[in-house]
């Protein structure tokens, strides 16, 4: 009898990782299409096993310990052919590479043991009586193919401790992302379309628990990538994540202390669910810090990024008002978000000198150009207008020349507040002086905006 297995049996075929392995699951699939049915058992597990050793030796040789150690016991029994050994190590195979090199989760053990336990029945027959001897069915057979193509024969070696390790150097290293979109795309192709869940899970761990275990200090500089990466995993593997982040996140939050808990805010502005996972008690811990956090701390934890998070707002900007001068400016030049709008305008607005003047545009007025509204640019140049230490200052002109090209997307509406400032500066000058701005005034000139 001839027992066709559905087309897409021909599809996992090709799924398959190692050649070899390809070979061996070939050969069960054709038993199968024969009406073999036991020897298409024995070769699913051949494959399965053969699958494994292959993943072991190539973890082995990128140094993981726990590989290498199996490896080298399975050399040394093959040398000395012992056969009890080898008996031993294949009874456990599926136990080893599920404990030690995680290759695969419980639910997954659970079926490719049952094709382990099945190709004992077949490959065993006298240890069965006559009555019970064993009929697999080709619809038993088929799911143990699958299952050794789907749980196994198609993943690369990727084990939970060594990915980790793995996306740690990549995040370390000089090419890795910045950008959020960029970072998903990396993360999605390197790790997570072809990953197992088992490895999904370790990722996740992995990257709550970096910047906040005993090796936090070598991620310095690179928090943002981390939790741009955690939230990537969100986006790209969202039943896992969903199932897995919200109770070990708030376990860690539980246990972290409090110099590490302002982690969390990082973490929370790029995937806003984590304010809520980490539980109320935590939240409360960390409003507490911020309301006293030092200069320094806020600098290290990227506190003022959690302005994202409409909870943290108020505390945020409460601490925001409180700092030195010099101290606002540098958070609004490193966080250009809406809410330092009005205070980068007033300290504008309050330059006493030229140089002050040029300083204050650098710092508080350029990094917040792509959030300025139209009204907003009024005010700025309304600024320029009547301060003397800003409009007289040498470098105010490549300030808002800059300002001008970056706000080009409302210069139907603005355009008219920059043609007045252009006439207010040309007042008692030649339009080519330096301080009649000539350079803007082309530029609206150019947009149509102001006739020549």
């Amino acid at each position: 009898m001839n027992y066709q297995a559905l087309s897409d049996l021909d599809q996992l075929i090709f799924s398959v990782r190692d050649k070899e392995s390809a070979r061996l699951i070939v050969e069960a699939v054709d038993a199968y299409r024969g009406g073999a049915l036991r020897a298409a058992i024995m070769s699913a597990w051949i494959a399965a096993a053969y699958d494994i050793i292959v993943k072991a030796r190539e973890l082995a040789s990128q140094g993981d310990a726990a590989p290498k150690q199996f490896v080298d016991k399975l050399d040394a029994a093959i040398a000395a052919d012992d056969v009890r050994t080898l008996q031993m190590i294949e009874s456990k195979l599926l136990v080893t590479a599920r404990d030690e090199f995680q290759f695969f989760t419980a639910h997954e053990f659970t079926d490719l043991d049952r094709l382990q336990n099945d190709r004992h029945l077949c490959a065993h027959p006298a240890f069965v009586s006559e009555d019970s001897l064993f009929q697999p069915t080709p619809e038993l057979v088929r799911a143990h193919i699958v299952h050794a193509i789907e749980h196994l024969l198609r993943h690369a070696p990727l084990q939970g401790k060594s990915a980790i390790a793995r996306l740690e150097a990549d995040i370390l290293g000089p090419a890795f992302p910045t950008k959020a979109p960029e970072i998903e795309t990396f993360i999605r192709q390197r790790y997570l379309d072809r990953g197992k869940e088992s490895l999904i899970v370790a990722l996740i761990k992995g990257m709550i628990t970096s910047p906040l275990g005993m090796e936090h200090a070598k991620f310095l500089g690179r928090e943002r990538q981390i939790a741009q990466a955690l939230a990537a995993i969100g986006r790209v593997r969202p039943t896992i994540f969903e199932r897995e982040a919200p109770v070990f996140l708030q376990r860690k939050a539980n246990d972290c202390g409090d110099d590490r808990v302002l982690a969390f805010v990082r973490m929370a502005t790029a995937d806003p669910r984590f304010w809520e996972w980490i539980g109320e008690p935590t939240r409360i811990r960390i409003r507490a810090l911020v309301e006293g956090a030092s200069t320094e701390t806020i600098k290290a934890f990227d506190l003022f990024d959690g302005l994202a998070i409409e909870n943290l707002q108020n505390t945020l900007l409460t601490r925001f008002r409180s700092l030195p001068v010099e101290d606002q400016k540098n958070i609004i030049a490193e966080h250009p978000r809406r809410e330092f709008v009005d205070r980068a305008i007033e300290l504008y607005a309050g330059a006493m000198s030229y140089r002050g003047a040029e300083t204050l545009g650098h710092a508080v007025i350029l990094p917040m150009a792509e959030v300025f509204n139209v009204t907003e640019i009024a005010r700025v140049l309304d600024a320029a207008e009547r301060n003397g230490q800003i409009h007289g200052a040498g470098g105010t002109t490549a300030i808002l020349e800059e300002l001008f090209d970056r706000t080009v997307p409302l210069l139907s509406e603005s355009g008219p507040r920059w043609c007045k400032f252009i006439d207010t500066m040309l007042r008692g000058q030649e339009p080519s002086d330096y301080y009649a701005y000539p350079s803007i005034r082309e530029r609206l000139i150019r947009s149509g905006i102001m006739p020549r």
